[in-house]
């Protein structure tokens, strides 16, 4: 009966370790700077060129280590850049070009303040006048 209650206990010790690494692990991919929000945003259709693609994330991130583009539906890119404010630390900009009617992929690759590098990118259309 001794023998069962230590397995048990044993077991129990190797339960609550595994609970606590999957615990550390989620928590480190949490922190990670996944977009929360875009304008223009994904799959939106805008009259016109905007002036401004603005990125919002989840984390901070590195301006000065990430990079925007705008491609067009070839993908060419028309226009890259990353501007990043301290006082608004999750969001970086860059000056759009002038785009004509069409579809546009936005794409996106930064730092984040944790040192994750998180990838993506969208689409938007510019409708027609």
């Amino acid at each position: 009966m001794k023998g069962l209650q230590f397995a048990s206990r044993r077991g129990v010790g190797v339960l609550a370790g595994g609970f606590l690494a999957a615990a550390l692990m989620a928590g480190s991919a949490l922190a990670h700077s996944f977009l929360v929000e875009a304008t223009p945003s994904s799959k939106d259709h805008v009259a016109t060129s905007p002036k401004t693609i603005k990125l919002r994330f989840g984390g901070g991130v590195e301006p000065k280590y990430s990079k925007l583009t705008v491609e067009n539906a070839d993908g060419k890119v028309l226009g890259e850049g990353s501007i990043g404010t301290p006082e608004k630390p999750r969001e970086l900009s860059m000056d759009s070009p002038e785009l004509t009617p069409g579809k546009y992929v936005v794409r996106y690759r930064v730092l984040s303040v944790d040192g994750h590098v998180v990838e993506g990118n969208y689409e938007f259309t510019v409708d027609p006048k």
